[in-house]
């Protein structure tokens, strides 16, 4: 026979109990407690280490075990079998083939899952989500880390005038807004908000000095507008947040982490490339040659060696690789 600890359901009083089978019934037998059930109403508790196993009745009672193996054995007397799932938590190599699985998927789901649902999302989020994000992240940045810029009005406006005249592939031309900032922090960059407003720094301005530079980098940062990359790299960094844009129509969590976002934006080798590819069509399409782009980049890095490490030029491919593939002669030449 086997010992348990009987509880009725409706007292906190311990009955303790022998517990025995006759044919397809279960027998508890003990103090102030005699009666048969059948053993196909009785549930058994999932065995999970060395922790006490429950019978329990349909009444609401139950018997506590704490004899594992004698259960067991009683067990195996009886038509009862543990479910499968309880059978393979005890079963060593599943546990073990289990873990390794739980890693794997979590590895490829970041790794391919988040960028994919980051993109598919970037492209079906309204457009008035971009644009309370970008009104809002430049509220915090301006006075913060961004001042007024000191480039002069005139160069300001034509290189507006330059930029705003691009003949985009896709037709038309850029409806991005082009603003100038100052940055001691930030230095030689330019970056997009998350609807597409293209912030440029005087530093870049003054670093690269060459026009028609300047718009190869903008073209850059055209490409990013038009991959929504932005807002991939946004809701890539705020899974949490991306969700209950989507499913709540809440957008605090992103409104709180756009800023830091868009200042610390390291975009994937995939999104830069697709930049620069996008660059490189667009000078073309314009008569210019991709290689303008390249020698931006080398400007900006021969005039900040730390700057490959932030900013601009923060990317997972390194700068020299960029240019390389901005100058390859497999590009064609701009028209003479």
């Amino acid at each position: 026979m086997l010992q348990a600890n009987y509880f009725d359901g409706r007292s906190t009083r311990v009955h303790v109990v022998s517990l025995s089978t006759s044919g397809e019934d279960l027998i508890i037998a003990g103090e102030g407690v005699d009666f048969r059930v059948p053993f196909a109403d009785v549930k058994v508790d999932e065995r999970l280490g060395l922790a006490p196993r429950s019978l329990r009745f349909r009444d609401g009672a139950f018997c506590e075990v704490r004899d594992l193996e004698g259960l067991e054995s009683l067990l195996r007397s009886t038509a009862h079998r543990d479910g499968r799932v309880d059978r393979l938590q005890r079963n060593l190599r599943f546990v073990v083939f289990s873990c390794v699985a739980c890693v794997v998927i979590a590895v490829a789901a970041y790794r391919w899952g988040l960028p994919w649902a980051a993109g598919e999302g970037a492209k079906h989020l309204p457009p008035v989500i971009g644009k309370t994000l970008s009104v809002q992240t430049l509220k915090i940045l301006d006075g913060a880390i961004l001042t007024p810029s000191k480039i002069g009005e005139e160069r300001q406006q034509a290189l507006s005038a330059k930029f705003h005249a691009l003949r985009l592939q896709e037709g038309g031309v850029p409806d991005s807004a082009l603003l100038f900032r100052r940055s001691a922090q930030l230095g030689a960059n330019a970056f997009t908000l998350p609807d597409g407003t293209i912030i440029v720094l005087d530093d870049l301005i003054t670093v690269i000095g060459d026009d028609q530079r300047i718009l190869a980098v903008l073209a850059h940062e055209l490409g990013h507008v038009h991959g929504r990359h932005g807002l991939q790299l946004l809701l890539r960094s705020s899974a949490v947040g991306a969700f209950w844009t989507f499913y709540i129509g809440d957008i605090s969590s992103l409104l709180a982490a756009a800023p830091a976002a868009v200042v610390e934006a390291k975009y994937s080798q995939e999104l830069e490339r697709q930049a620069d590819d996008y660059a490189a069509a667009l000078l073309l399409h314009n008569g210019l040659s991709p290689g303008l782009l390249a020698d931006a980049l080398q400007k900006l890095t021969e005039s900040h060696p730390g700057a490959s490490k932030a900013g601009f030029l923060s990317t997972h491919p390194s700068t020299d690789e960029r240019m390389r593939r901005l100058r390859q002669p497999s590009r064609s030449a701009p028209p003479d």
